[in-house]
């Protein structure tokens, strides 16, 4: 995992005529003695072993030192220095976490990828190029929009990012539109700052450019975005900031969606002033296992919640602003729930756009996630996904779970309030997990080899405690909440490990031996809020090991 884009770049490149010479912008005189040297020693798990008896030649010791020097010399006024608070804050919570897997996970994603990439593109004696091409990953739509934004901020002021949307046919995630067809130029608007690779006459890009083809940022990736909304208020100011002005320039919808967006968007701001409508986002991705699985608190909240939460939001403003809700979602689900808690009759305008591309969740027949994007999709659906992302942005308040749609928002609007549903469980649970809503038996027998894990809470994303090994016998206090038993001596293990991603094909880890404890009635004074709760924990994914962490 510890490498450099290549070994010749441990010397200064010489400048020549056909090549622009170093980048001032990242040239600092007078280096600070600290910068983000510490990042090193953070994710140390992650360095390979530099004994002689490993390293010989002394080659990987020498890529590690060029780390340090890198990261050494980068000081706060660097446009990479939002990025790398942003990873001493993710390493920093994934080791505190109490998820060993999770620490592991930030420091590979620092060392291994952001740290060299970063190097490449801001390194103050190798930035020698003339363009950046992004080609396109096989994930969503915004982890590719994300990926540029990445490249607008961390490459030379005076480069020119090239976009490269041609999908090829055989994706499993980009699926947006036929073979060839230019999703970036059909989206965006070119400039001179950034511009599809289909725009350029015979294809044809100056020389030298670097190519990049996934996220930079750590906190982009997979479980790490729930970091974004976790970051000390200075360090997402300044992340949010240098986003926004990074992009400003380069990122420009093309005009007829832009036309869409305001027309929505007018609805909120048209009067102006005071009498300016509140408008909150709500972004409610579709519950599968997968969603869940990429989620830091390992879990999809509920319709519930995510209303709760406008609601409140709402409700702190004065009755003389006219109210929305802005939906945006892939949940046909949600705009069911969202219809009947905000009728046309209310007081709170709901306003969810018709015609989008929406599924049900769960899984498929085929064993994949019921997701939008795991199915072949039209250009339509790029753009009101795309529309949808804008108006998000435009709103006052965001109410959201860790998606790159969301940090896209969150990144292009820094006024906008964040509103994260990033607990790891939802409220209400405890009088949930006293009266479940499924068999709990006394005892139960480990099935699943060679262990299962204990943890502090019936979550994946809670501590982890320690594992009870095959064969052994553990008795329960006759609580459970989706899927988990809580465990005499304390602690929850989860029953079947088939009921989230990372479980997939393992089967029951824990089977019953004893009788079942009898099924509680839940008190009187219970209401729909505490079968949402047991609900809102619905796909929670066990890490689930040969060893534990």
């Amino acid at each position: 995992q510890c490498r450099l884009p290549s070994q010749r770049r441990l010397r200064s490149p010489p400048t020549t005529d056909a090549m622009p010479p170093a980048d001032p912008s990242a040239a600092v005189p007078g280096r600070q003695a600290s910068g983000f040297e510490d990042l090193m020693d953070l994710a140390k798990m992650a360095l390979p072993d530099l004994s002689p008896s490993k390293d010989p030649e002394g080659k990987v010791a020498e890529v590690v030192r060029a780390y340090r020097e890198y990261l050494r010399g980068v000081s706060a006024e660097r446009r990479e220095a939002p990025l790398l608070a942003a990873a001493r804050h993710a390493l920093l919570e994934g080791r505190a976490a109490g998820r060993p897997s999770l620490g592991a996970y930030a420091c590979r994603a620092v060392v291994g990828t952001m740290v060299p990439k970063m190097m490449e593109l801001c390194h103050p004696d190798w930035s020698v190029y003339r363009g950046v091409v992004a080609r396109y990953h096989d994930n969503g739509l915004f982890a590719n929009v994300l990926q540029v934004f990445d490249l607008l901020l961390l490459s030379r002021p005076d480069a020119t990012v090239f976009v490269d949307w041609r999908r090829q046919g055989s994706e499993g995630h980009f699926q947006y539109g036929p073979p060839e067809f230019d999703l970036w130029a059909h989206l965006f608007e070119g400039s001179d700052r950034c511009q599809s690779v289909g725009s350029r006459p015979g294809g044809e890009l100056p020389s030298p450019v670097i190519e990049m083809s996934s996220r930079i940022n750590c906190v982009f990736m997979n479980m790490l975005r729930g970091f974004v909304w976790t970051l000390p208020a200075h360090d997402l100011a300044a992340l949010r900031s240098a986003y926004a002005a990074a992009t400003a320039r380069g990122l420009r919808p093309a005009p007829r969606l832009s036309a869409r967006t305001d027309e929505i968007c007018d609805r909120w701001a048209a009067s102006g002033g005071a009498a300016a409508g509140a408008a909150v986002g709500v972004h409610k991705r579709l519950g599968t296992p997968e969603v869940a699985a990429c989620q830091l608190s390992q879990r999809a909240p509920s319709c519930s919640e995510f209303i709760a939460r406008a609601r409140s939001i709402l409700e702190q403003v004065p009755e003389t602003r006219r109210k929305f809700v802005f939906l945006a979602t892939d949940d046909a689900h949600a705009v069911t729930a969202f219809t009947e808690a905000f009728p046309a009759s209310g007081s709170i305008e709901l306003i969810c756009r018709s015609g989008v591309k929406r599924t049900e969740g769960g899984v498929r027949e085929d064993g994949v996630d019921n997701e939008v994007h795991r199915s072949p999709c039209e250009v339509g659906d790029a753009e009101d996904a795309l529309v949808d992302a804008l108006c998000l942005a435009r709103c006052h308040d965001l109410v959201c779970i860790d998606s790159n749609l969301s940090i896209f928002a969150a990144l292009t609007n820094p006024a906008l309030r964040l509103h994260p549903l990033n607990g790891i469980l939802p409220e209400g649970w405890e009088q949930a997990a006293a009266f479940p809503d499924e068999v709990v038996y006394r005892e139960y027998k480990v099935a699943y080899s060679p262990m299962v894990f204990v943890r502090s809470a019936p979550s994946a994303a809670s501590e982890l405690l320690g594992a009870r090994r095959a064969g052994e016998l553990v008795a329960t206090t006759g609580r459970g909440l989706d899927g988990w038993v809580e465990i005499l001596g304390g602690g929850w293990m989860l029953v079947d490990a088939e009921r989230q991603l990372i479980g997939r094909g393992k089967g029951a880890l824990l089977e019953p031996v004893g009788p079942p404890w009898p099924s509680p009635s839940a008190p009187s004074g219970a209401t729909d809020a505490t079968a949402d709760a047991a609900a809102a924990a619905a796909a929670a994914p066990a890490a689930l090991a040969a060893t534990p962490g």
